[in-house]
């Protein structure tokens, strides 16, 4: 199953929702991965720039050689879940 933005908006939702601390995101920019550690504080700019900047299947719109591979949120031992 691929990933779609509607999929990104509910992790932002749902860490709001559950008190979350941090949402993750993965990213793979040719061929280079990484992950994205977004504290609570910045999820209405961090969640606002990637509807901007990504496609509904998240793929950046100015480059198609960068895309979100991965979603997740939670503490940091989250991070297992994603990697």
């Amino acid at each position: 199953m691929s990933l779609t933005k509607g999929m990104l908006v509910e992790q932002f939702n749902k860490a709001r929702e559950d008190n979350e601390p941090f949402v993750f995101i993965e990213i793979e920019a040719e061929g280079v991965q990484e992950i994205i550690c977004i504290p609570k504080q910045s999820f209405d700019a961090k969640q606002a720039f990637y509807e901007r900047s990504y496609t509904d299947d998240l793929v950046h719109v100015m480059n198609k050689n960068v895309f979100i591979r991965g979603l997740s949120r939670g503490e940091s031992s989250e991070l297992e879940i994603i990697v």
